[in-house]
């Protein structure tokens, strides 16, 4: 049950990541995570400073909520204010991480947030912790909420496909056709705060971001229809978490990355043999 509960967190977060990921890459705002991990860092002091606690519901809570102002601050930016994407994430995750910073120097200078809990959280431990009983079953607190959310999560996007479709594909037509791209936008990243919220303390910031980018990067290859590429980039996720925790035993190396780099490795080889096919069909295109 310990290597069980471990996949199943790093699954769970993977498959999350390469569900919003997907229609992230479609946007062009891929290093969202990236942005959504720093800009959470006040609302996790924020809560440590009220309750003296590494993890807590009212840790989730506050995260989750400056998770919302990063997102509302990067739409403000890019749409009135008139920045460019990358511009408006850079502006408001340096913000709202510096204020994190200044909270952790100035009242919480005891506080036990290491660089490398951070970057890559704390997956090794997700067995033994706070369990919640569901019938029989006594699960550990961090998976429960997580799948809690992939629920929700997978039902949102099941429901909604065609309005994220739209809206990350033409968002010239979703206006035409009367759809709120506003709306749509707002739930995407909305969701991505909180999966970013909710997957950070198991794994940190970087399998959060790996998991957001690379999956569907690779799904990107060799994809064209929306339902098979989001369906390629979940399973290439589940996989690269199982086999990397394995590898990562083997070779006895941090598990978060250990699956973070098989990610990388195979998406590279990937993108190497995909380059190579292309080049061999256009040369004998060339010569006949």
């Amino acid at each position: 049950m310990f290597d069980f509960w471990i996949i199943l967190c790093a699954c769970l977060v993977a498959f999350n990541g390469a569900l919003l990921g997907s229609f992230l890459m479609l946007k062009k705002m891929s290093m969202i995570g990236d942005a959504l991990s720093h800009s959470v860092l006040p609302g996790i002091v924020i809560a440590f400073l009220i309750t003296q606690e590494h993890s807590s519901f009212l840790g989730l809570l506050l995260a989750a909520g400056f998770g919302l102002v990063a997102v509302f601050i990067m739409n403000a930016l890019s749409k009135p204010g008139g920045f460019q994407k990358d511009a408006a994430i850079g502006i408001s995750y340096t913000a709202l991480f510096s204020i994190g910073i200044i909270l952790i120097s100035s009242y919480a200078k005891n506080a036990d947030i290491d660089v490398e809990c951070v970057l890559f959280g704390d997956i090794g431990t997700v067995p033994y912790s706070k369990k919640i009983s569901i019938g029989t079953w006594e699960i550990p607190q961090p998976i429960s909420l997580l799948a809690g959310f992939t629920i929700i999560n997978a039902l949102i996007i099941l429901k909604g496909i065609k309005g994220f479709s739209i809206s990350s594909f033409d968002p010239l037509l979703a206006t035409s056709l009367g759809v709120s791209i506003l709306i749509w936008d707002y739930l995407l990243l909305g969701l991505a705060s909180v999966n970013t919220v909710f997957s950070f303390d198991a794994v940190g910031a970087i399998m959060v971001i790996s998991t957001l980018v690379i999956p569907s990067g690779f799904a990107h290859l060799f994809c064209n229809r929306i339902k098979n590429f989001l369906g390629l980039a979940c399973i290439f996720a589940i996989t690269c978490s199982i086999a990397g925790y394995y590898i990562s035993l083997v070779f006895n190396i941090n598990i978060v990355a250990g699956i973070s780099t098989l990610m990388g490795i195979v998406f590279i080889v990937a993108l190497t043999s995909k380059n190579k096919f292309q080049l061999k069909q256009d040369n004998t295109k060339s010569q006949q």
